[in-house]
């Protein structure tokens, strides 16, 4: 039985639970939000504009915001939860905090990213009647829509990546307020708060400290990436959310939404569609049918509008070797002089074992009651990023929520060292020192940032199959014929083996 399944007794429910001194932790609490939100002030005075030399002080100042930001996560990972009315006013000061961070920064033009300007352009040049998916801004058929739009995004020659539920946000901007954007920013803050309300609710459910989306919500990584830089990724780790909050509901209809939310992360970015093996039931064709036909449905206008060109750069993006796990193999190949050709057909094998695999393994264990949907979604992103071309920063915030649901102390007295717990500390050390990317050389940052994250999680890994082999004669079968596999389901698995 998980943690989370179990429930005190009537009589305890209705018992008070001691906390000590509840007012200081929330003293705490607001302390470090006051340094967070003069350090945001900060950032806001000092941040280089668009196009200038001052971005490795910008990356250290950015840096030294995590510091609060851990304090923070800290006090309510260590201290006691707060009861009755204290915990809905901590949780208040939480949730507002988080947006007065973004709020500060907002009209902080990208400085490290022009991805957002290329978003708007989109919505641009859809409102004309052209596809993004055909050719580039460079082409001379948009000679009559450059202006500073123009100027300021970047990979001209090619067509766009992003997928239609994504040109859809960028339309809606571009009718609120055409070229700002201030006003696209401020949607992707909109969708950061609702990522932060289901985050909560997710914890209650869980019976879990609500307080703990503090690490999403006071993040430094994402309030840069998207309140500053204006990333779309904002838009994808909300509807995830959501579709995971309502495939864990049993009102009517829920399965239908359910659908209908993974169609829409899968609409902002490709990935989250292997989230319907998280989600899906036996015969649960009215998640499938809604979830296919709304990607569908969304797809026809650009069909459409393209000839039936909807790809745009996505494929020559996706074959790029800048990921780690491309790294490594091209460092492998370079040793036993391996042609171009066969280490493409390796890195593509690779990708096709481990993300078949981890697809497979997630399927089997949901069906059969043996994993939780948020392990099931940490494991799912994890091989996903690993065989990634390109992994940036802002990517990895996906991890968040998911790290708050599934965090909890290194040891205890009963249960002695937990190495689930050391996997999950370890995914998020990966998430918080990756902005280290933007002005370290790539081995350097492999080393530190995914060296250092690999060997931490195979030494849990290592501890935890040790623990299964001490213990084989008490385990299932297929504990004792696949003991790698018995440990990383026992390491992401913690909270809860049964539905959701």
């Amino acid at each position: 039985m998980s943690i989370t399944q179990i429930r005190p007794t009537d009589e305890k429910r209705t018992a008070p639970v001691p906390t000590g001194h509840p007012w200081r932790r929330l003293t705490l609490l607001g302390v470090l939000l006051a340094v967070s939100i003069g350090y945001n002030i900060y950032v806001f005075l000092t941040a280089p504009g668009p196009n200038t030399p001052q971005i490795p002080f910008f990356i250290t100042t950015w840096l030294c915001a995590f510091l609060p930001y851990l304090a923070a996560c800290g006090v309510v990972l260590v201290m006691k939860p707060q009861t009755g009315r204290l915990r809905w006013v901590e949780l208040g000061m939480l949730l507002v905090g988080a947006l007065a961070l973004r709020a500060i920064v907002l009209p902080v033009p990208p400085n490290l990213s022009h991805d957002s300007w290329r978003y708007l352009w989109d919505a641009r040049v859809t409102l004309h009647g052209f596809s993004p998916y055909v050719t580039g801004p460079a082409n001379s058929l948009y000679l009559p829509l450059r202006d500073f739009l123009y100027n300021d995004i970047r990979f001209r020659d090619v067509p766009t990546i992003y997928p239609p539920g994504a040109q859809g946000i960028f339309l809606l901007s571009y009718l609120i307020a055409p070229s700002n954007l201030v006003v696209l920013k401020g949607i992707f803050i909109g969708f950061e708060m609702v990522t932060c309300g289901a985050l909560a609710f997710l914890l209650w459910r869980k019976g879990l400290d609500m307080s703990r989306c503090i690490i999403y919500a006071w993040c430094p990584l994402p309030i840069i990436e998207f309140a500053i830089q204006g990333h779309l990724d904002a838009t994808t780790v909300t509807f995830t959310v959501l579709a995971m909050v309502c495939a864990g509901s049993q009102w009517r209809g829920s399965r239908v939404v359910t659908g209908f939310l993974i169609a829409l992360a899968a609409l902002t970015k490709v990935y989250p569609i292997l989230f319907l093996l998280v989600v899906v039931r036996r015969r649960d064709w009215a998640l499938l049918v809604t979830c296919f036909a709304t990607i569908i449905i969304a797809y026809v206008p650009y069909l459409i509008l393209g000839r039936g060109q909807v790809f745009g750069f996505f494929s020559t993006y996706a074959s790029q070797d800048y990921g780690f796990m491309q790294w490594v193999i091209i460092k492998i190949g370079g040793i036993f002089s391996l042609n171009h050709a066969i280490l493409s057909i390796i890195i593509y094998a690779f990708d096709l074992v481990l993300v078949g695999s981890m697809s497979i393994a997630i399927l089997r264990w949901r069906w059969q009651e043996r994993i939780s949907m948020e392990a099931s979604v940490i494991l799912l992103i994890g091989a996903i990023f690993a065989v990634s071309s390109n992994l940036l920063p802002w990517y990895t915030v996906a991890f968040l929520p998911w790290i708050a649901l599934q965090i909890g102390p290194l040891w205890t007295k009963q249960g002695g060292f937990n190495e689930a717990n050391l996997a999950v500390i370890a995914t998020w050390y990966y998430v918080c020192s990756n902005v280290i990317s933007y002005y370290m050389s790539q081995n350097l940052y492999f080393s530190v940032v995914n060296g250092v994250t690999l060997f931490v999680l195979a030494f849990a890994l290592g501890m935890r199959i040790r623990k299964n082999r001490l213990a084989r004669r008490n385990e299932p079968r297929d504990h004792k014929r696949w003991p790698v596999i018995g440990a990383v389901r026992f390491l992401f698995g913690k909270y809860g083996k049964g539905k959701a």
